[in-house]
């Protein structure tokens, strides 16, 4: 999640364990001790720039850093605010472990992937329970943050609020869970017959994502062994998802060339596999070869990556020159009404040039 939302998860949680025994310092620190796992992007420069890719969400965001990282930063706090006197410093322990903790655990709700073992292993963990941007999610938890530092109000009601806050927003991450699990079945009962019929083959593998800002929008890239379907699901239209198709070209040492990289297989690992391969044969004799990640293209206007390597490969399988690390997808003042009706929930429709199921209205949306 973003600063914000975990700053409020650190100060929640630590005044729930230790607020007491901290007399109205642990929300503070709760909350700079929540956010302090993501100074892990000051190392986002390394490798040229790919150490966003490696190292965010990774060692900090492990759930051993907490429990060895927590004791000696509670100590630290504890002779630094308390001058290594009096009966705090199992509460500053505590507050250190939990704020840690909790933010790693939030972070694997998300889609971007958790480094939850990291370093001994880089296994991503994303369980797409809720976007990166939530205020829903992150509305609760300010509600409850604000009972608890309302110091006119007894004690027991500040506590019942802030646990009852808790409870709902850990609730709706749950419930995005479910609703995820939901969507990824509708995908599979609407789109088998599609694929099937457009000789994509037997669906392989469907994922949902959450979108910003909302609930209600999921993106969605389902694989099968010739193509990968790339789309949106809305609530507000359940069993009419919208969609792109993009090829997926068979496997050649052109293509190899790209993605037996240190960067090809550290796209396919931070993408989980979900990628998409463009091909294209240039006038000097070179084919360029583009692969993009495709889990973050809801706000693309042809369902495209939002970052991606790119290289060109000559006839020997060679590649010429650079491989190029793809940026972001920055959206220009003409997309900002079709992502706001995107939000909304509304789909592109087939005059968009995306495809819909044939008993759903060619353009609704």
């Amino acid at each position: 999640m973003e600063p914000i939302t975990q700053a409020l998860l650190g100060a929640a949680t630590a005044e729930l364990v230790v607020g007491r025994e901290l007399h109205g310092r642990a929300l503070g620190w709760g909350a700079a001790i929540g956010l302090s796992p993501d100074l892990d992007v000051l190392l986002g420069g390394l490798h040229n720039g790919y150490g966003e890719w490696l190292y965010h969400r990774g060692t900090t965001h492990s759930l051993w850093f907490g429990f060895v990282m927590g004791p000696l930063l509670g100590w630290i706090l504890w002779r630094w605010r308390d001058g290594g006197t009096g009966q705090s410093l199992p509460a500053w322990i505590k507050l250190a472990i939990v704020a840690l903790v909790t933010h790693p655990l939030l972070d694997g709700f998300t889609p971007y992937g958790t480094q939850l073992f990291a370093p001994f292993f880089r296994d991503r963990f994303a369980w797409n329970g809720v976007a990166i941007v939530d205020p829903f999610y992150s509305l609760v938890l300010a509600a409850g943050v604000a009972c608890a530092a309302a110091r006119s109000w007894p004690e027991a009601r500040r506590r019942r609020s802030l646990l009852l806050c808790l409870g709902l927003s850990t609730s709706y991450l749950i419930g995005g869970l479910g609703v995820n699990r939901w969507v990824e079945n509708d995908l599979r009962r609407v789109l088998a017959n599609p694929v099937l019929s457009e000789g994509g083959g037997a669906i392989e593998r469907v994922r949902a994502y959450p979108t910003i800002f909302q609930p209600w929008l999921r993106s969605f890239v389902l694989r099968t062994p010739d193509t990968v379907f790339v789309g949106l699901h809305s609530w507000m239209e359940a069993g009419c998802p919208a969609w792109r198709v993009h090829r997926r070209p068979d496997p050649s040492p052109t293509i190899r060339a790209l993605t037996s990289t240190w960067e090809g297989e550290l796209l396919a690992w931070f993408a989980d596999g979900d990628t998409a391969t463009y091909v294209h044969s240039e006038p000097n004799g070179l084919t360029r070869v583009r692969i993009e990640d495709v889990r973050y293209s809801w706000a693309s206007p042809d369902a495209r990556g939002m970052w991606g390597l790119e290289a060109r490969i000559d006839t020997n399988g060679q590649i010429v020159g650079s491989i190029d690390r793809l940026t972001r997808f920055s959206p220009g003042a003409g997309d900002f009404t079709r992502i706001g009706r995107l939000l909304k929930g509304q789909l592109p429709t087939v005059d968009e040039g995306w495809q819909r199921p044939s008993n759903c209205s060619p353009g609704s949306g």
